[in-house]
């Protein structure tokens, strides 16, 4: 990019990144990878990065944990509590003390996986 020294950050975090339309996709896209042509520099030759969404889908479950920790402190709850990936709605909800949940919640409470 013209203007941004060697060294320096392009953007100033994933905020700012703005994600591809069906507007950004040129009339003539004729890109393929190359089949048959490993990437030996690269971990079971991959040819993509996947950190950025792998790390950035974390925000939702942290996210998802500070709404139940604040659902906890109207109660007055404030103690630790487990809540397992993936973060189903049974989980939630059993996480979030309440008059209705309270009586069926032991300090080690977990609830089984939905699917």
């Amino acid at each position: 990019l013209l203007g941004v020294p060697l060294g320096h950050l392009y953007t100033c975090g994933p905020g700012s990144y703005k994600i591809p339309s069906l507007n950004d996709v040129p009339f003539k896209f004729n890109v393929s990878l190359l089949k048959g042509h490993p990437n030996v520099k690269a971990i079971h030759s991959s040819k993509a990065v996947g950190e950025p969404p792998f790390f950035l889908a974390s925000a939702v479950f942290f996210a998802i944990k500070d709404a139940i920790r604040a659902a906890r402190a109207e109660v007055g709850n404030s103690d630790w509590f487990p809540l397992d990936n993936p973060a189903t709605p049974e989980r939630i909800r059993m996480a979030c003390l309440d008059e209705f949940t309270e009586p069926f919640i032991g300090s080690e409470f977990r609830p089984n996986l939905s699917v």
